[in-house]
């Protein structure tokens, strides 16, 4: 195949630029990938994949490595207000393997025993890997100018020479720099969803295997989940607030003291964890935000990913959006002969059916995360829960086997036929 536009810039090494670099290499494009980073990010948040994001690694051909590179997602237990008696949430975790799961890449997405559970920066090196060699990175570099014309793009680097390109795709991330380039102030795009987030990684101090630890109280929240491996523990705070905490002005220890504040007086396990955020190296603490816009393609230029439709952290779902995306793009390409005036609109008419599914629960997310109640609010979501568990072990005893909680478990992406 020799398709027009082959020349292809990707800003962004997470994710979504190499698995877009794979499929665009893959169908005979040229691309490039320009990381902001000096080489491949090795840490990150735990992330779950599930549904689309499953069938896109089945797709890739990268399934086991991911499977060996991680492990089942966690079990679920909450804790409300001041009790002390646990509510078993494995109600919406259980499932039968589905045709994904059984190895079809053309069923509905995979859930339950399909499910996996892995480290950011494990999954980047991964699909690093699936293109070192075969893709031109540009590292410690990112993209400060773009100028399109009828025939190309001419992109301005902050440190290397200009250069010329037939398409300019950005995959980085939710403060993407070409969205704020190419589409204007990033702000009209933002959506603040009614929390802040701290997470960081801490040591296992707890033990645990394969679990998540959930106490919400009025207004905050706290998650504890094992990574996979079960050597360390991702630590997640939300508060509530009506406006998004401008935390960027704040340095880290005074990010940690304000932290410390709102969870200073509540007990379980919130007072070794404090202490434990001390020694994390990767504290993060931010207004939870999604990306939502009209188009996500202007011209020669298209986002994927979170910097066209990142959902939130807490949903789960942006990296599984992120890899659907970018099968789907480099499809769409494929499809339309490097044609960008064809392709992009129909990737976007593509991800118009997926998009919504993954961003449409953040606000329950957010919401069940840290609630928007007072004690009376929480004890009534502790005693639907409780419920919702009993009813569930009791049509487990009957045979009835819940699916998943995933918004995304009945899509599936088609097969562009791909070369081998």
């Amino acid at each position: 195949m020799n398709p027009r536009n082959r020349n292809i810039l990707i800003s962004g090494g997470g994710i979504a630029g190499p698995a877009l670099a794979y499929w665009l290499h893959r169908y005979g494009f040229t691309p490039t990938i320009v990381e902001r980073a000096p080489a491949v990010r090795t840490g990150g948040q735990r992330i779950e994949m599930s549904g689309i994001g499953i069938e896109a690694f089945h797709h890739m051909g990268i399934t086991e490595q991911v499977r060996a590179a991680g492990g089942p997602p966690p079990t679920w237990t909450l804790f409300a207000g001041a009790a002390d008696r646990p509510v078993d949430l494995n109600f919406w975790m259980t499932n039968p393997p589905s045709e994904v799961d059984r190895g079809s890449t053309s069923g509905s997405g995979a859930g339950g025993d399909g499910d996996v559970a892995i480290k950011r920066g494990a999954l980047c090196d991964i699909l690093y890997n699936q293109v070192r060699g075969k893709v031109d990175y540009i590292f410690d570099d990112s993209i400060i100018g773009i100028r399109q014309s009828d025939d190309g793009v001419e992109v301005t680097f902050e440190t290397a020479g200009p250069g010329r390109f037939d398409l300019v795709i950005g995959a980085d991330g939710l403060h993407s720099n070409v969205r704020s380039l190419v589409f204007g102030d990033s702000g009209k795009y933002t959506r603040f969803l009614g929390t802040n987030l701290a997470i960081f990684t801490v040591d296992n101090y707890l033990g645990h295997r394969n679990t998540t630890w959930w106490h919400v109280w009025p207004y905050r929240g706290c998650a504890i989940t094992t990574f996979p491996g079960n050597t360390e523990l991702e630590g997640a705070l939300l508060i509530r607030s009506k406006r998004p905490l401008d935390v960027r002005h704040l340095s880290r220890e005074e990010q940690m003291r304000f932290v410390e504040k709102i969870f200073g007086n509540d007990g379980w396990e919130i007072p070794r964890l404090l202490r434990a955020m001390r020694d994390s190296p990767d504290f993060h603490f931010a207004p939870s935000r999604q990306i939502r816009m009209d188009s996500w393609s202007r011209g020669r230029v298209a986002l994927v990913g979170d910097a066209g439709y990142c959902p939130d952290p807490m949903t789960g779902f942006g990296s599984c959006l992120a890899m659907a995306g970018a099968h789907i793009l480099a499809g769409e390409l494929r499809a339309a002969g490097g044609d960008h005036t064809i392709a992009l609109p129909a990737y976007e008419e593509a991800m118009r059916a997926i998009v919504p599914a993954g961003q449409g629960i953040a606000d329950f997310s957010t919401s069940f995360f840290a609630p928007r109640a007072g004690r009376t609010g929480v004890w009534a979501l502790e005693q639907v829960m409780r419920a919702m568990s009993v009813l569930s072990r009791l049509g487990a005893r009957a045979g009835l086997h819940p699916r998943t909680w995933d918004p995304t478990a009945e899509l599936s992406l088609r097969s562009y036929e791909s070369p081998a």
